[in-house]
């Protein structure tokens, strides 16, 4: 693939030829529309509104901004500040590394395939919005306000926050802080996973499960570890929690109903768990309901991720050298 070396600004006059903005006692920085690899960018690296950018084994020395509508695709890309992805746009990393934070300001969506990044923060006001990881590593925290959220074979060296998702799910995953989801839509579900801190689920809705396959998945991952107290609380339907080891206690209040089972508790049962047994009649009724919907909204995140990224690797294409 063609590469163009990148000139030095002068007299503030920008070389768009060469995609650079700017004046010329700011950082450099670089617009990216079409496909790249093997190349180092100087400063920082901007997509574009609804332009599409593809790079493989590439360092970006700055910060990376994915417009509204745009889509940034990388493998093996280093980026060496942090990158932002605004309204509707897309971020789609294998293999790469992030070394400072990523944000996500009302984004299509994000996904993460064995990569590293410092910290997510998720805000904005797309409900519809994705984080999605599969073995991937963030060095601080995850925070999310809305969207989805699901962390696959991933680590998480602090804490985990979500509130308002459409559903927050932690499958074979570590989470080295403490873990809080409050207020999804669809639930939460955690699974094979280990939990340092102390776990927290407040006023979710259809469901929170906790360990082996009940009504939002099937779970063969093995027993989840919990470093702390366990608390489930306000939740619109069942509260399953099954096949778990809990160094703290085990507590719910204020439920539909719960059912508790195949767990290793250290602590105490405490509330509704301490009285699991005699609600257990009410799993049958709240667990084929909340099956449904739930499952659902979470088979389309494969589907959303495979057409954005389709598109997005398409246009990169047509688009041709990004030149940069």
């Amino acid at each position: 693939m063609r590469k163009r070396l990148t000139s030095v600004l002068v007299g503030g006059l920008a070389l768009a030829g060469l995609g650079i903005v700017g004046p010329a006692h700011a950082a450099l920085t670089t617009s990216c529309n079409g496909h790249a690899s093997g190349v180092t960018v100087p400063g920082d690296l901007v997509v574009q509104a609804g332009k599409a950018c593809s790079l493989e084994d590439v360092t970006v020395k700055g910060n990376v901004r994915v417009a509204a509508g745009a889509d940034l695709v990388g493998e093996n890309l280093t980026v060496e500040g942090n990158v932002t992805v605004q309204g509707d746009g897309y971020l789609d990393l294998r293999e790469s590394t992030v070394t400072g934070n990523v944000a996500n300001r009302g984004a299509y969506g994000i996904y993460l395939d064995y990569s590293e990044v410092n910290a997510y923060n998720g805000t904005g006001n797309n409900p519809d919005t994705f984080l999605w990881t599969y073995e991937s590593i963030f060095n601080a925290r995850v925070a999310a306000t809305g969207g989805s959220l699901l962390l696959e074979s991933s680590v998480v060296d602090r804490a985990v926050q979500t509130t308002d998702t459409v559903y927050t799910d932690v499958l074979d995953s570590v989470v080295g802080g403490t873990l809080t989801v409050t207020g999804a839509e669809y639930g939460a579900l955690v699974c094979g996973s280990e939990v340092d801190g102390h776990a927290t689920f407040a006023s979710n809705g259809t469901g929170v499960q906790l360990g082996a396959g009940g009504a939002l998945g099937a779970c063969d991952l093995g027993p989840s570890v919990w470093g702390g107290n366990v608390l489930v609380s306000g939740t619109t339907g069942l509260a399953e929690v099954s096949d778990n080891i809990i160094r703290g206690n085990l507590d719910g209040t204020g439920n539909d109903a719960v059912t508790a089972s195949a767990n290793r508790v250290r602590g105490e049962l405490r509330g509704q768990f301490a009285e699991a047994a005699t609600q257990r009649l009410m799993r049958m009724q709240l667990g084929a309901e909340a099956a449904g919907e739930a499952t659902v909204e979470r088979d389309v995140l494969e589907q959303l991720r495979s057409e954005r990224l389709d598109r997005a690797e398409q246009q990169a294409e047509a688009a041709g050298p990004a030149g940069l």
